[in-house]
């Protein structure tokens, strides 16, 4: 007679809930197998019982009410009285940002995600519970995710999905002190873990503070306080710029302690004026944090709060003292601020950086060092370095090092760095190395990926290490892409001794079905084939290109000890060679467009062939497409994109992009290789009018519209046939002419003495009448 079956958690499971008791880490424990749901629950039954009686818990998954492990679990728990308890989907996992949970449980059965996996696990407080619901180890590696299947493009299947990072998550999770493993109710890994009781260090408050105590004694470690004590800087009514940089690993209280220093600033000039603090962040989910503290230190210093909603999201703070008002990066250049606090600054792109460094006198900039938000070592190399050696600037930095959430030497920590590479670094060379290293020297290589992500560790590190001081926006999600996907692959160079100092990760593109082809022209966007969908989209007479097959280049970066040496050259000119032999067509690149970056584009052969009609609303750049054709078809099809493309860019210069820089202008419209000519169409009065303008009888204003048809058809030319202007010449014409600047601006613009661009423009058009006008006069005789 079969009786009822009665669960409970195996006992070893007892260990770490006792060592969570005694300590303020955490702990993770992974179910795999049958009735995972229900283990997890009966776990944080007993969590509730020997750790702690009242418990928040977070459950994430792709899918809540239709998951019958979801609902398996909360049977369990939704009995429990002393439980808080809340459901969130994956992606909306950035609504969670800068809460604190005593559990955390990841449903992974269908989903492995890197950038859910590392913010959430980072919500969990000390003394909390990570619990992981996971397919059976051993049918893990071979489940392909809903995150896998977006990176499978044409004519890849499923079958062809590569699971390297799933095999690291699970080496990983064997590897690591703190994870216990239970598959089928039966504990397959983990063991007892000693606890390193380290007692809580007293906040020591300066008596010398001009913030008023009560503002202190909200800050939670002596970090905070230090942080705090800097930002009364910002109090000096001092003729000098006022820089402050703030850098942190998550979970230091960095947002917090910035919400703090914002309440205080307010509070103690907005006694003599009302004063508006502005604070800027790659995402709003980074600054709700900012606000949250704002507000309650300014209800502790008895200041009323009226909070100002936008589309749902609280993004001002108004009381009689002032506001501390949210401001995107974009736009942040354009506001008025007494003091400017910007949040995440490593995810921000370094020109924007220093546009608001120009703008305005006091500035904060605050940054994550390691962590999913992106690493602020690049910031700090690039953007710092620049700071330190403007002797006009004060310059104050704090580095907080101390965990607000959980003690130091936090296992889970410890594993959710290793596993998604949060704290990957470029390797040390040497002054030697530095000095001699030399680009031909260098070995091309591709690398093992298979090898990489299971048993050579260190040069994976290396590889994204470049990344995060080359200031890239990194992802953990990045790591599976290149794991993964079954398109995407890397190439590095070596130097003689090994070292990786450049580091390519590339994506074949390309070769795409007419089925596909007819699906884009119609509005469809299918992952994946970058490049070609965009030729698609906006050049659909020439889809033929998509058809061809490429390389897009993801990302390149080198070794910042040995930038503008280069080895960026030298490692495209290998990969060129090694596409054409192949038999690729084309290699191709996307990428926020800024002068410095596009020019090494450009130098190394690429052409534009599109522009972003838009600015990123974060980064505030441009996306520019760039292409170098490695076949005689993919030049024909290059050459005429590169036509259309100037044609469309000189047309939209005094209105889409009215606010590109000329300099990044001139850059796009330089001439390609192969000549090419374009006509000049003039009436018989326009073609006179130029003519008295050139020869000073008549103004500029008075010939105007024959003017830009001349400079039209000049910036449309290409190859021997173009007019060799000179550069300074070519800017104001740009600035002036095709933007429609005034003369002030155009003057400032193009770098040209306001006492000369009237002279240089008149110049300019005179060489390019004579050039141009030859020919157009003998069709008009």
């Amino acid at each position: 007679m079969g009786g009822v079956v009665e669960y409970t958690i195996p006992r070893e499971l007892y260990v770490p809930l006792r060592e969570l008791k005694e300590c303020f880490h955490r702990r993770m424990v992974v179910f795999s197998g049958l009735n995972s749901g229900l283990y997890a629950g009966l776990l944080v039954k007993e969590y509730c019982r020997i750790v702690k009686p009242e418990v928040s818990i977070l459950y994430a998954a792709d899918n809540l009410e239709s998951s019958s492990i979801y609902r398996e679990f909360k049977n369990v728990v939704e009995g429990l009285g002393n439980v808080k308890f809340e459901g969130v989907l994956y992606k909306d996992s950035e609504k969670v940002l800068g809460l604190t949970y005593d559990i955390l449980v990841l449903d992974l059965t269908e989903q492995l995600k890197p950038n859910d996996v590392g913010r959430l696990v980072e919500v969990v407080g000390g003394g909390g519970l990570v619990i992981a619901i996971t397919p059976k180890i051993g049918e893990w590696e071979k489940t392909v995710t809903r995150f896998q299947k977006k990176l499978i493009v044409s004519p890849y299947n499923e079958k062809d999905v590569k699971h390297r990072f799933t095999k690291r998550f699970i080496k990983n999770l064997l590897n690591h002190e703190g994870i216990w493993i239970v598959e089928d109710g039966k504990v397959l890994h983990g063991k007892p873990l000693p606890v390193k009781f380290k007692p809580k260090r007293k906040i020591l408050i300066p008596s010398n503070i001009k913030f008023p105590l009560r503002l202190y004694e909200l800050a939670k470690t002596q970090d905070q306080v230090e942080a705090l004590s800097k930002l009364e800087k910002l109090l000096t009514e001092n003729y000098r710029k006022t820089v402050i940089l703030i850098t942190a690993n998550r979970g230091r209280g960095k947002s917090a302690v910035l919400g703090l220093g914002a309440a205080g600033l307010l509070y103690m000039l907005g006694q003599r004026r009302k004063i508006k603090i502005r604070i800027t962040a790659p995402s709003y989910s980074n600054i709700k944090t900012v606000l949250e503290f704002a507000e309650k230190a300014l209800n502790v210093l008895g200041v009323k709060v009226e909070k100002i909603r936008s589309r749902g999201l609280i993004l001002t703070l108004k009381s009689k003292l002032g506001v501390i008002d949210c401001v995107s990066p974009t736009r942040i250049i354009k506001r008025k601020a007494d003091i400017v606090f910007v949040d995440e600054a490593a995810g921000i792109p370094i020109p924007l950086l220093f546009k608001i460094l120009t703008s305005f006198k006091k500035i904060v900039y605050s940054s994550t060092i390691h962590g999913y938000e992106g690493s602020g070592r690049g910031f700090r190399l690039r953007f710092l370095k620049t700071i330190k050696a403007e002797k006009k600037f004060n310059l104050e930095e704090v580095e907080m090092e101390a965990s607000i959430r959980y003690d130091d030497g936090d296992p889970m920590e410890k594993w959710l760095y290793d596993t998604l590479l949060l704290d990957a670094e470029p390797v040390s060379l040497s002054q030697e190395e530095i000095e001699q290293s030399k680009p031909e020297e260098a070995f091309y290589e591709e690398p093992n990926l298979d090898e990489w992500f299971t048993n050579y560790e260190d040069e994976l590190k290396e590889f994204f290490g470049i990344y995060v001081l080359a200031h890239y926006r990194n992802r953990p999600d990045d790591l599976a892409i290149l794991g993964d996907a079954p398109h995407h692959h890397a190439r590095v160079l070596k130097l003689p001794n090994r070292k990786i100092v450049a580091s390519l990760h590339l994506a074949d593109e390309g070769l795409v079905p007419d089925s596909e082809i007819k699906a884009i022209i119609e509005g469809a966007n299918p992952p994946g084939n970058v490049i070609p969908s965009c030729i698609v989209r906006y050049y659909p007479i020439y889809s033929e290109f998509a058809k061809l097959k490429g390389v897009r280049v993801v990302r390149i970066a080198v070794h910042p000890d040995i930038e503008d040496r280069g080895f960026g050259s030298y490692a495209l000119k290998k990969l060129c060679l090694e596409a054409k032999e192949k038999g690729y067509d084309w290699i191709g690149s996307s990428f926020g467009l800024t002068y410095q970056l596009l020019n090494f584009w450009v130098k190394n052969g690429f052409i534009p062939v599109h522009l972003s009609p838009g600015r990123n609303i974060v980064s505030g750049e441009y996306s520019v497409f760039v292409v170098k054709p490695l076949t005689e078809k993919a030049w024909k099809i290059v050459e005429a994109l590169s036509r259309e493309f100037r044609i469309r860019l000189v047309e939209a210069l005094s209105d889409t992009y009215f606010d590109l820089e000329p300099e990044t202008a001139w850059l796009l419209l330089k001439e390609t290789y192969k000549p090419y000519l374009s006509e000049v169409k003039l009436t018989s009065p326009q073609f006179s009018r130029i003519s008295a303008y050139a020869r000073g009888l008549m103004t500029y204003e008075a010939a105007s519209d024959a003017i830009k048809i001349l400079v039209k058809s000049h910036f449309l030319c290409s190859g021997l046939l173009r007019l060799k202007l000179k550069r300074e010449f070519e800017l104001a014409l740009i600035a002036k002419t095709l933007q429609g600047k005034s003369w002030d601006k155009a003057s400032k613009l193009s770098g040209v003495k306001p006492t000369t661009i009237k002279s240089t423009i008149r110049e300019a058009v005179g060489e390019m009448f004579k050039y141009y006008g030859e020919r157009e006069a003998i069709k008009l005789l």
